[in-house]
């Protein structure tokens, strides 16, 4: 194979992986969503402890519950 070649499937792997990755982190982020209303309070981070603990230092724009965004910089970690 040319180096072309295994460059291009290298990348589509490494693409679909961090695809794959976000979409589990997405699922995790609605599990603990008890009300669906698109933020974790801190009561909903309660059934994971680690984020509980951490919840103010990952709460960026200080209001009191997680977006989506302020989540993943949690989850990948």
């Amino acid at each position: 194979m040319t180096r072309l070649t295994i460059t291009s499937l290298v990348s589509c792997f490494l693409f679909s992986t961090m695809s794959l990755a976000s979409g589990s982190i997405g699922e995790k982020f609605k599990q603990l969503d008890r009300n669906d209303d698109g933020y974790l309070s801190r009561s909903e981070s309660a059934r994971d402890p680690a984020l509980w603990s951490r919840f103010q230092s990952y709460d960026k724009d200080k209001d009191n519950k997680l977006s989506l965004a302020e989540f993943e910089v949690y989850a990948s970690k």
